[in-house]
C-alpha cells in the first residue's frame, strides 16, 4: 500500500471535519484545534497533512469543487436522453451551490488569496469541458440544436442553478430551469 493510499481516508476525514466546522461557525471561528477536535485527530496530524489554514482552506475547496466535478462526469458519460442528464446535472448543481451556501466565495478567496481569479478558471474549465461533451453528445443525438455553439452552450448551463440567496422550492426551480433552458423564454 502506497503512502498515498494510507494517508487518503485520514486527510479526506479532516477536510469533512473542516466543512462541518465551516458551517457550524463560519471562517472567523475557523480554527485547526476545532478541525483537529472535530476530525477525531490531535492538531499535530492535521499540520501532517496541511501546511497551515490557507493550505487547508485550499485543499478543501479543491476536495469539494473536484468532488462534484467527479461526480458530474458520471451523469455525463451515462446513457440517457441530453434532458434527463441535464436535469440531474442540474441538480447536482443545486445540491453543491445549497452545501456551500455563503461560503464558497470568502473561503476560496482565504485559500488562495494571490491570484484567485487563476486558480479558480483552472478549475472551472474542467466543468466548462465537461459540459461542453454533454452539449457535444446531445447535438450528435439530435437532442440539441446543431447551430448552437458549443462552448457557449455549456458556459450558460454552467450559470445556471448558481442563485445562493432566494429560496425557491426545490424541484420546481429545477423543473423551471430546465424548461427555461430547453425551450427558451421567448414566444
Amino acid at each position: 500500500m502506497t503512502v498515498e493510499a494510507r494517508t487518503a481516508p485520514k486527510r479526506e476525514v479532516i477536510l469533512e471535519a473542516t466543512i462541518r466546522v465551516l458551517r457550524d461557525r463560519g471562517l472567523s471561528g475557523l480554527k485547526v484545534e476545532e478541525v483537529a477536535r472535530e476530525a477525531e485527530v490531535g492538531k499535530g496530524t492535521v499540520y501532517l497533512y496541511f501546511q497551515d489554514k490557507q493550505d487547508l482552506l485550499k485543499a478543501l475547496v479543491e476536495h469539494h469543487t473536484f468532488s462534484y466535478y467527479r461526480k458530474v462526469e458520471e451523469v455525463v458519460n451515462r446513457s440517457g436522453s441530453f434532458r434527463d442528464r441535464l436535469a440531474e446535472v442540474l441538480r447536482l448543481r443545486i445540491d453543491w451551490v445549497e452545501e456551500w451556501r455563503g461560503l464558497w466565495a470568502a473561503v476560496a478567496r482565504e485559500a488562495h488569496p494571490v491570484d484567485t481569479a487563476d486558480w479558480l478558471k483552472g478549475m472551472h474549465e474542467h466543468y466548462q469541458h465537461l459540459l461542453e461533451k454533454l452539449v457535444q453528445d446531445g447535438k450528435a443525438r439530435g437532442e440539441v440544436r446543431a447551430e448552437l455553439d458549443t462552448s457557449l452552450t455549456a458556459a450558460s448551463i454552467a450559470a445556471l442553478a448558481c442563485n445562493p440567496q432566494l429560496e425557491f422550492p426545490r424541484e420546481a426551480y429545477l423543473e423551471h430551469l430546465l424548461g427555461v433552458l430547453l425551450k427558451g423564454v421567448a414566444l
